[in-house]
């Protein structure tokens, strides 16, 4: 049966007034706030769907996309939008956002998430051709440092400046709303991957002492990130679980297994069920 590119193959769900979730594919999600004067989308998902047709339907202001760091499933549809900003440093040296902007080791990852999707029986939008499926880059993003803060008319949102998974990671906060968007600062199955290139642990260590300090004053009681469903309220225990086991990294106080990856051989640490992948 027929899917179309929109609606059909985006799973979307409202968090809270002017909020949304939005899912491409298994697990690549993507966020928008709504605000009375301009909207703001939180990373671009993996590119196969048409986004900006969906987020279009969804509010009638100005789009921004507001993109938290460079890897490949976060930049999909980043060539589809007019204003795009990125950390300064998650642009390529010719100041692009693009699929080997700061490395090559996501140039392979489109091609192998439709391998994986069609293998398994599954859909692709109608009209979706595979042979010409590219993540189109982004010439000229506007740079951002973590200090920024953007006016939505009737709420605002701050950058944060939140690396240890990538140099460049950002977070944008809704103090009104009590929402942290935080990208990838928790991955897939409640881990961290700090095994890519620009990978940094005693950063993330850093980072999880802010989120932690930022949660305990009240800033936020949820955290929305790209992999996993909210965390909220007793859920944000996490942070310290994970705060707690890149400290034990740190100091070399913590066991560890050499695995394969798709990147190549990493340590993986495990904490409370949530895997820490670093640097062999």
């Amino acid at each position: 049966m027929p899917m179309n590119s929109t609606d059909e193959w985006y799973d979307t769900e409202a968090i809270s007034d002017g909020t949304y979730r939005i899912l491409e594919g298994p697990y690549y999600g993507m966020y928008l706030a709504a605000g009375a004067e301009r909207s703001y989308l939180v990373d671009a998902g993996i590119g196969v769907g048409d986004l900006r047709a969906l987020v279009e339907g969804l509010v009638d202001t100005p789009v921004t996309l507001l993109l938290t760091h460079w890897h490949w499933d976060h930049i999909g549809n980043a060539a589809q939008f007019d204003d795009v900003r990125i950390h300064e440093r998650e642009r390529s040296p010719a100041g692009r956002v693009a699929l080997d902007g700061r490395s090559e080791e996501f140039l392979g990852r489109p091609a192998n998430f439709l391998r994986r999707w069609q293998a398994a029986g599954k859909a692709l939008p109608d009209g979706f051709d595979a042979d010409d499926y590219a993540i189109e880059p982004v010439e000229t993003p506007t740079p951002l440092s973590g200090d920024e803060t953007f006016d939505l008319g009737g709420r605002t949102l701050e950058s944060l400046h939140l690396p240890g998974h990538s140099p460049g990671q950002l977070g944008f906060l809704d103090r009104q709303s009590g929402i942290l968007y935080g990208g990838d600062v928790i991955h897939v199955e409640e881990g961290l991957y700090v095994h890519l290139e620009g990978g940094d642990v005693h950063a993330y260590l850093e980072t999880f002492e802010r989120l932690r300090e930022l949660r305990d004053a009240g800033v936020f009681e949820t955290l929305l990130t790209s992999h996993n469903p909210p965390f909220v309220g007793a859920e944000l225990a996490i942070l310290d679980r994970l705060e707690d086991g890149l400290r034990r990294i740190v100091d070399g106080d913590a066991d560890y297994e050499v695995v394969e990856t798709d990147w190549g051989d990493a340590r993986r640490y495990e904490f409370g069920g949530s895997p820490v992948f670093t640097e062999p």
